[in-house]
């Protein structure tokens, strides 16, 4: 089962994007600040994949994933905004963000989204065995 670090300081977003992903077959471990959620990647959780909201209280989404990048340089990153700026998109993809989107998402674009992110990421690991796919 693959585990998704869900990061959004509004609660009832958290609620549903990790009731979708439940039903989608992903484990989800929400965090409601970013500082909470870098507390998770610090103590070692394996993560697959990162989705987080870009304008949270204690830590905007771009300093979030500069220090994500510094302790997990290649987990697939999708940012979810309410507040879709052309600034905030450039930079966010050159810290190698997977997906930049705006809010609300439907369920079956996350799931479809969430899926690709993980597929990339797969294939662009040295460590999976590409053969078992073939």
């Amino acid at each position: 089962m693959r585990t998704i670090l869900l990061v959004d300081d509004e609660i009832e977003i958290v609620k549903s994007l990790g009731e979708i992903l439940n039903r989608f077959g992903y484990a989800v471990i929400a965090r409601t600040d970013a500082q909470a959620a870098l507390a998770v990647v610090r103590e070692g959780a394996k993560i697959d994949l990162v989705i987080t909201d870009y304008r949270m209280p204690d830590m905007d989404g771009l300093e979030f994933l500069n220090v994500l990048r510094q302790m997990n340089a290649t987990v697939p990153v999708i940012v979810l905004t309410a507040y879709g700026a052309v600034e905030s998109y450039l930079k966010s993809l050159s810290l190698g963000v997977y997906e930049y989107i705006n809010k609300p998402i439907k369920a079956k674009e996350l799931g479809r989204l969430v899926q690709a992110a993980i597929d990339a990421s797969e294939r662009n690991d040295p460590t999976v065995d590409q053969s078992a796919d073939s």
